[in-house]
């Protein structure tokens, strides 16, 4: 069952395209409004990005503050060579890291990417999985990507942004066991815990 007092996909304004209210103590002040218990702050990250340092001590500073459970976290995308893009000081259990495709790729690179991503112990979650608009993956890949996802531990995001993953994935992915949570993938506000546009999926999953 998914637990909808959670939102384990959240943004804020340490990038340059959520919406500037989208501060952490307003993330924190929205999610006790909506009665959410647990809830990831994942900023995008780049091996390159400079303002990590902030972003964590600024969560360490709220987190103490609210009775909600917060995972301290990044989005981090998935390069060509399936490696993700993320400083190396954070690819360890103190950090929530979810795997996303944010570069397209042609169907070998996307598969194989993907593939190394799932088994990268630092990687969490895969993030809003999709193949890309100009290639299908067949139901023997949908399979192999579903037995690698429960052999290396990771869950599948149900992307409230994108309406993600596919339902020929998710119907496959249930025979499989795999185990999946909900993000908002949120760039305002009121998109923290909106899962309207998901009902569907949700319904998917948790019909017997």
């Amino acid at each position: 069952m998914l637990n909808m007092k959670e939102d384990l996909h959240i943004h804020c304004n340490y990038n340059d395209h959520s919406s500037m209210d989208l501060t952490i103590p307003n993330i924190i002040n929205k999610s006790e409004t909506l009665g959410l218990e647990r809830i990831a702050i994942t900023e995008h990250v780049r091996k390159n990005s400079v303002w990590t340092k902030k972003y964590i001590d600024e969560l360490d500073h709220y987190i103490p503050r609210t009775k909600i459970k917060i995972l301290k976290g990044f989005e981090a995308k998935i390069l060509v060579d399936g490696e993700i893009d993320c400083p190396a000081e954070f690819l360890n259990n103190e950090y929530f890291i979810i795997a996303s495709f944010h570069t397209r790729y042609n169907k070998e690179e996307w598969y194989e990417a993907l593939t190394k991503a799932i088994k990268n112990p630092d990687v969490d979650v895969i993030g809003h999985l999709a193949p890309e608009i100009d290639f299908k993956v067949n139901g023997s890949e949908i399979r192999n990507i579903a037995e690698l996802v429960v052999a290396n531990g990771k869950k599948i995001e149900i992307n409230s942004k994108y309406i993600r993953p596919p339902k020929e994935f998710l119907k496959i992915f249930k025979e499989y066991g795999v185990e999946f949570h909900l993000g908002s993938d949120a760039h305002a506000i009121n998109d923290i815990g909106n899962f309207n546009r998901i009902k569907d999926l949700i319904n998917l999953i948790e019909e017997k």
